[in-house]
């Protein structure tokens, strides 16, 4: 990287003022090295700026002023932005930790705008590694609404970013993929096959719940270490698989990498049986209609793929007692008392359910919902009830460093921070302002995947409805996030909601 950024400098001098002092995190030659990169390939209007960050980078102090003060100034212009990303790029050569942390999302679409990604493919590679999907995904979604994904210098850089979020964000991914699509030339089909194949993947798993999905990418991106599957999260994710997976799915062979092996081969034999029964069923029905016992007045259609199987013996190291699968309704009630962040499809299934019919009433049920759900969590949660009690009496600023993700006992990316959010949601705050920062901090968290709880939790008589309706409208109106179309629609449904007395509305249901 930073022989390409000094490929036109010729003989340097150093600036007295720029002398590296002892112990800096740049070399005294590479700090002349870059100096002479300012004077020969910026222009002289960043000048000022570009040695200050230099000076502050040699010696670790106020770095992130300085960064942000020479970005603003630097990618305000296009044609500057190219010339920076490479000086960028030099001066954190030795510390790309340090410019993931400083890194704003708007210069990186600057930056691949402008034909350039060094400082895109630093930061992004950093993110990735540190399993920062929220960074990722928000890149991501820019990308894809800025004129940089029509970029071809962008392409490796969105299908890299769509083969990383395939499993764990995968409409943002096939996104990613169909934008980079039309870009990609003979020199990215390496690229464009692994991005397909992590795809496939994701579709297996995409109407998992987030903490599934998450579970599935650790595994499937680390093949060759031995998982154990003994316990109850792994059992759970395999009974949801059986659901989702066939042996002949594109993207099983990932799954096959990492499964138990004596699962897949009784998956594999399963799927036979099933083939061979299906041909057997076809010659005994035309037997039938050859001898005249049945008259047959529409053809079937063909049989669905075959299914991995609900039962399978232990495995080797789980014990005799132990199963890898679980009844099937053992498995949707599991998924129903523990989830989390709701796909759609559950929510489309439970919504259904309570559609009014005579001597039924939907409040009640998404009551008795919540309730059912809110015990499962306060279980769940018990080592965190100082915190959650806190935030459910007191005001903001007690609780402002907790809900904004700042304590040291539930950081931001933490499960645990995530799970108090939801917690928080179905045991709303006694504070008005405190239940409207619970229901932001949700949305930047999870973005689209809130969506599916408010719709749960929505409803006349919910203490939290009138701040999801209003977080819902902020969402709207926020032009920071990219939503689509359906997530448009569902947001404006919850935003325009009716969220009245809820005697009114039981009473209106009488009637």
């Amino acid at each position: 990287m930073g022989n390409s950024a000094t490929a036109s400098v010729g003989k340097t001098t150093s600036s007295p003022a720029l002398e590296a002092p002892p112990g800096s995190a740049v070399e005294a030659q590479e700090l002349k090295r870059i100096d002479a990169i300012i004077d020969t390939q910026l222009p002289p209007e960043l000048h000022v700026s570009a040695k200050s960050l230099l000076r502050a980078v040699a010696g670790k102090t106020a770095v992130p002023g300085h960064f942000d003060a020479f970005c603003c100034q630097a990618f305000s212009k296009p044609e500057w932005a190219a010339a920076s990303s490479l000086l960028i790029a030099e001066m954190f050569e030795h510390d790309e930790d340090q410019l993931a942390e400083l890194a704003r999302i708007p210069d990186l679409v600057i930056e691949m705008g402008s034909g350039e990604v060094n400082i895109t493919c630093m930061v992004a590679s950093r993110w990735a590694a540190r399993g920062e999907t929220h960074r990722l995904s928000r890149l991501a979604d820019a990308i894809v609404a800025s004129h940089a994904c029509k970029n071809a210098c962008a392409v490796d850089v969105m299908l890299a970013l769509a083969a990383t979020l395939a499993v764990t964000r995968f409409s943002r991914a096939e996104q990613l993929y169909n934008a980079a699509l039309p870009l990609a030339g003979e020199d990215h089909q390496e690229a464009l096959a692994d991005a397909r194949r992590w795809l496939a993947a994701g579709r297996v798993v995409c109407s998992a719940v987030q903490d599934e999905r998450d579970f599935w990418d650790i595994r499937l991106r680390k093949p060759k270490a031995v998982w154990t599957w003994q316990s109850k999260e792994e059992r759970e994710a395999l009974d949801h698989l059986a659901e989702r997976l066939t042996t002949d799915m594109e993207g099983a062979d990932l799954f096959k990498a990492v499964l138990p092996e004596n699962w897949w081969e009784l998956a594999v034999k399963y799927a036979q049986q099933q083939e061979k029964l299906a041909v057997a069923t076809k010659k005994i029905e035309a037997v039938k209609m050859e001898s005249g016992l049945t008259t047959r007045t529409h053809v079937d259609p063909a049989p669905p793929p075959a299914r991995i199987p609900r039962e399978f013996p232990p495995h080797p190291r789980a014990g005799p007692l132990a199963r890898f699968l679980l009844p099937l309704i053992c498995g949707y009630l599991l998924m129903f008392l523990t989830v989390l962040v709701f796909p759609r499809e559950f929510v489309d299934r439970v919504l259904d359910t309570l559609k009014p019919r005579k001597g039924f009433s939907p409040i009640v049920e998404l009551e008795a919902f919540r309730k059912e759900n809110l015990k499962k969590k306060a279980a769940e949660m018990k080592s965190y009830e100082a915190q959650h009690a806190r935030a459910k009496t007191g005001g903001w600023k007690e609780n402002e460093e907790m809900i904004l993700g700042k304590s040291k006992e539930l950081p931001y990316e933490s499960q645990q921070y995530l799970q108090m959010l939801v917690w928080l949601h179905l045991d709303p705050p006694q504070n008005e302002e405190v239940r409207m920062h619970v229901c932001d901090q949700l949305l930047k968290r999870v973005q689209g995947d809130a969506i599916s709880l408010w719709e749960l939790l929505v409803y006349p008589g919910s203490a939290n409805a009138p701040e999801i309706k209003k977080a819902a409208g902020g969402a709207l109106a926020d032009k920071s996030y990219e939503w689509t179309d359906e997530e448009k629609r569902r947001l404006t449904v919850i935003a325009e909601s009716s969220v009245g007395s809820k005697a009114a509305s039981v009473d209106a249901n009488k009637k």
